[in-house]
């Protein structure tokens, strides 16, 4: 699969819900396996068919995120959200490692 993706997501391991019948309330719950301001990777626990635009919930407490499915494959599903997420952290990327300094040098 190639990589098209715009921003940076970051690795998480967050409980999510997905609403992907409109005509049912009921919320699959998800895992949100990455994420980033504009999109996310979800990983649900059978295998699903998500609809082209669904509801995602992040927070129980707060509204639903639409989103559009941009892949699917399986019980994985990626996404992009409608409208960027408002105060979302900015993700930045694992430092490079930096080997250790020899105490002797100046």
């Amino acid at each position: 699969m190639s990589e098209d993706r715009t921003t940076l997501r970051a690795l998480t391991h967050l409980a999510g819900h997905a609403s992907l019948d409109q005509a049912s309330r009921e919320a699959l719950p998800c895992l949100v396996r990455n994420l980033s301001p504009i999109g996310a990777c979800l990983l649900f626990c059978t295998e699903v068919t998500a609809p082209e635009r669904f509801d995602l919930f992040l927070d129980p407490e707060a509204p639903a995120y639409r989103v559009r499915r941009v892949w699917q494959h399986d019980n994985e599903v990626g996404v992009s959200f409608l409208e960027a997420r408002e105060n979302a952290p900015e993700v930045i990327p694992d430092a490079e490692v930096i080997p250790d300094a020899d105490p002797a040098a100046p």
